[in-house]
Protein backbone atom coordinates (compact mmCIF):
# COMPACT_ATOMS: atom_id res chain seq x y z
CA UNK A 1 0.00 0.00 0.00
CA UNK A 2 2.97 2.00 0.82
CA UNK A 3 4.57 1.45 -2.40
CA UNK A 4 0.80 2.49 -4.56
CA UNK A 5 0.65 6.26 -2.13
CA UNK A 6 4.24 6.32 -3.42
CA UNK A 7 3.13 6.26 -7.22
CA UNK A 8 0.38 7.90 -6.65
CA UNK A 9 2.17 10.70 -5.08
CA UNK A 10 4.90 10.51 -7.32
CA UNK A 11 2.90 11.09 -10.71
CA UNK A 12 1.16 14.11 -9.39
CA UNK A 13 4.29 15.47 -8.32
CA UNK A 14 5.87 14.57 -12.19
CA UNK A 15 2.25 16.32 -13.87
CA UNK A 16 2.47 18.93 -11.80
CA UNK A 17 6.45 19.29 -12.97
CA UNK A 18 5.38 19.33 -16.41
CA UNK A 19 2.58 21.94 -15.99
CA UNK A 20 4.49 24.39 -14.70
CA UNK A 21 7.50 24.36 -17.13
CA UNK A 22 4.07 24.12 -20.10
CA UNK A 23 2.63 27.26 -18.73
CA UNK A 24 5.63 28.90 -18.40
CA UNK A 25 6.46 28.42 -22.01
CA UNK A 26 3.00 29.81 -22.75
CA UNK A 27 3.83 33.19 -20.57
CA UNK A 28 6.87 33.54 -22.12
CA UNK A 29 5.41 33.73 -25.63
CA UNK A 30 2.84 35.52 -24.83
CA UNK A 31 4.96 38.27 -22.60
CA UNK A 32 7.53 38.54 -25.85
CA UNK A 33 7.34 42.52 -26.44
CA UNK A 34 5.50 43.77 -29.44
CA UNK A 35 7.13 45.30 -32.33
CA UNK A 36 6.66 49.17 -32.08
CA UNK A 37 3.85 50.19 -34.79
CA UNK A 38 5.39 53.07 -36.48
CA UNK A 39 3.12 55.93 -36.85
CA UNK A 40 2.27 58.10 -39.53
CA UNK A 41 3.95 61.68 -38.81
CA UNK A 42 0.95 63.98 -37.82
CA UNK A 43 0.51 67.00 -40.25
CA UNK A 44 1.40 70.16 -39.60
CA UNK A 45 -1.84 71.80 -41.44
CA UNK A 46 -5.29 70.61 -42.22
CA UNK A 47 -7.27 72.09 -44.77
CA UNK A 48 -10.79 71.53 -46.56
CA UNK A 49 -11.92 72.61 -49.65
CA UNK A 50 -8.85 74.37 -51.37
CA UNK A 51 -6.92 74.66 -54.18
CA UNK A 52 -3.57 74.83 -55.57
CA UNK A 53 -1.95 76.54 -58.19
CA UNK A 54 1.08 76.44 -59.99
CA UNK A 55 2.66 78.84 -62.33
CA UNK A 56 4.96 79.91 -64.66
CA UNK A 57 5.66 82.69 -66.18
CA UNK A 58 2.66 84.62 -65.10
CA UNK A 59 0.59 82.04 -66.37
CA UNK A 60 -1.37 78.68 -64.66
CA UNK A 61 0.22 75.67 -65.39
CA UNK A 62 -2.18 73.69 -63.34
CA UNK A 63 -4.38 74.07 -60.50
CA UNK A 64 -5.88 71.00 -57.73
CA UNK A 65 -9.20 71.33 -55.82
CA UNK A 66 -9.33 68.90 -53.19
CA UNK A 67 -12.17 68.14 -50.98
CA UNK A 68 -9.14 68.12 -47.60
CA UNK A 69 -5.89 68.22 -47.58
CA UNK A 70 -3.06 67.40 -45.09
CA UNK A 71 0.65 69.21 -45.10
CA UNK A 72 4.03 67.91 -43.46
CA UNK A 73 6.91 70.45 -43.38
CA UNK A 74 8.70 67.60 -43.07
CA UNK A 75 8.15 65.70 -46.36
CA UNK A 76 7.06 68.85 -48.30
CA UNK A 77 4.25 67.20 -49.75
CA UNK A 78 0.32 67.71 -49.73
CA UNK A 79 -1.64 64.77 -49.06
CA UNK A 80 -4.76 65.58 -50.82
CA UNK A 81 -8.37 63.79 -50.87
CA UNK A 82 -10.87 64.13 -53.78
CA UNK A 83 -8.36 66.02 -55.65
CA UNK A 84 -9.40 67.39 -59.57
CA UNK A 85 -6.26 68.42 -61.72
CA UNK A 86 -6.83 71.12 -64.07
CA UNK A 87 -3.79 71.48 -66.21
CA UNK A 88 -2.79 73.77 -69.50
CA UNK A 89 -0.79 72.54 -72.17
CA UNK A 90 1.42 73.24 -75.08
CA UNK A 91 1.18 76.97 -76.92
CA UNK A 92 -2.51 76.75 -77.24
CA UNK A 93 -2.88 75.88 -73.39
CA UNK A 94 -5.41 72.78 -74.14
CA UNK A 95 -7.15 71.90 -71.07
CA UNK A 96 -6.31 68.69 -69.34
CA UNK A 97 -9.03 67.76 -66.95
CA UNK A 98 -8.20 64.71 -64.27
CA UNK A 99 -9.90 63.42 -60.72
CA UNK A 100 -8.79 60.70 -58.77
CA UNK A 101 -9.55 59.77 -54.79
CA UNK A 102 -6.44 59.72 -53.78
CA UNK A 103 -3.37 62.03 -54.32
CA UNK A 104 0.18 63.73 -53.50
CA UNK A 105 1.25 67.40 -54.66
CA UNK A 106 4.75 68.81 -54.72
CA UNK A 107 4.47 71.85 -55.53
CA UNK A 108 8.34 72.09 -54.97
CA UNK A 109 8.84 69.54 -57.20
CA UNK A 110 6.10 70.81 -59.61
CA UNK A 111 5.16 66.76 -59.52
CA UNK A 112 2.02 65.16 -58.74
CA UNK A 113 0.52 61.11 -58.09
CA UNK A 114 -2.99 61.12 -58.44
CA UNK A 115 -4.31 57.19 -57.39
CA UNK A 116 -7.80 55.41 -57.53
CA UNK A 117 -9.95 55.33 -59.57
CA UNK A 118 -8.45 58.07 -62.33
CA UNK A 119 -10.59 59.73 -64.73
CA UNK A 120 -10.23 62.65 -66.94
CA UNK A 121 -10.05 64.12 -70.43
CA UNK A 122 -7.81 66.32 -72.77
CA UNK A 123 -9.75 67.14 -76.03
CA UNK A 124 -11.59 64.26 -77.37
CA UNK A 125 -9.69 61.76 -75.35
CA UNK A 126 -10.82 59.87 -72.81
CA UNK A 127 -8.40 58.41 -70.13
CA UNK A 128 -9.12 55.86 -66.99
CA UNK A 129 -6.07 54.32 -64.95
CA UNK A 130 -4.73 53.60 -61.38
CA UNK A 131 -1.90 55.49 -61.09
CA UNK A 132 -1.25 59.46 -62.53
CA UNK A 133 2.06 60.65 -62.27
CA UNK A 134 2.91 64.12 -63.45
CA UNK A 135 6.45 65.67 -64.02
CA UNK A 136 6.63 68.99 -64.18
CA UNK A 137 10.13 68.89 -65.51
CA UNK A 138 10.32 66.82 -67.85
CA UNK A 139 6.67 68.04 -69.50
CA UNK A 140 5.61 64.26 -68.94
CA UNK A 141 2.85 62.37 -67.70
CA UNK A 142 2.90 58.13 -66.93
CA UNK A 143 -0.62 56.19 -66.52
CA UNK A 144 -0.13 52.90 -64.72
CA UNK A 145 -1.92 50.13 -63.78
CA UNK A 146 -5.01 48.94 -66.04
CA UNK A 147 -4.47 52.19 -68.61
CA UNK A 148 -7.45 53.05 -71.17
CA UNK A 149 -6.80 56.06 -73.20
CA UNK A 150 -9.61 56.27 -76.10
CA UNK A 151 -11.66 58.61 -78.73
CA UNK A 152 -14.48 58.34 -81.03
CA UNK A 153 -12.20 56.57 -83.63
CA UNK A 154 -9.77 54.57 -81.25
CA UNK A 155 -8.63 53.10 -78.29
CA UNK A 156 -5.26 52.13 -76.53
CA UNK A 157 -5.24 49.42 -73.23
CA UNK A 158 -1.75 49.33 -71.54
CA UNK A 159 -0.42 48.82 -68.19
CA UNK A 160 1.68 51.93 -68.72
CA UNK A 161 1.57 55.18 -70.89
CA UNK A 162 4.06 57.64 -71.25
CA UNK A 163 2.77 61.24 -72.66
CA UNK A 164 4.72 63.97 -73.97
CA UNK A 165 3.07 67.11 -73.17
CA UNK A 166 5.18 68.95 -75.35
CA UNK A 167 5.19 66.93 -78.43
CA UNK A 168 1.74 64.84 -77.52
CA UNK A 169 2.91 62.08 -78.39
CA UNK A 170 2.10 59.39 -76.61
CA UNK A 171 3.72 55.47 -76.16
CA UNK A 172 2.05 52.57 -74.72
CA UNK A 173 4.19 49.15 -73.22
CA UNK A 174 2.87 46.44 -71.35
CA UNK A 175 0.17 44.34 -73.02
CA UNK A 176 -0.88 46.85 -75.22
CA UNK A 177 -3.99 46.24 -77.68
CA UNK A 178 -5.08 48.78 -79.70
CA UNK A 179 -8.39 49.08 -81.75
CA UNK A 180 -10.15 51.19 -84.46
CA UNK A 181 -13.31 51.84 -83.47
CA UNK A 182 -16.25 51.76 -86.01
CA UNK A 183 -16.57 55.20 -86.62
CA UNK A 184 -12.85 55.16 -87.91
CA UNK A 185 -13.01 52.48 -89.85
CA UNK A 186 -16.85 53.73 -91.68
CA UNK A 187 -14.49 57.46 -92.50
CA UNK A 188 -11.57 55.02 -94.00
CA UNK A 189 -13.61 53.15 -96.23
CA UNK A 190 -15.60 56.93 -97.11
CA UNK A 191 -12.12 58.10 -98.14
CA UNK A 192 -11.15 54.92 -100.29
CA UNK A 193 -13.97 54.76 -102.37
CA UNK A 194 -13.49 58.88 -103.18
Amino acid sequence: MRKSLVYVVLIFVLGLAIGLVVNEQRGRRAAAPEKPVAKAPEPDVMAEDLELVQGADGKVLWRVRAKSAQYSMDQRIVQVLGPQLTAYVGADRQEVFIKSDLGEVNQQGNTMTLRDNITGRYGSFVLTSDVFDYIGAMKKIYLKGQVSVSRPDFSVNATTVEINLETRELTAAGGVVAELLPAALDSLKKEKSK
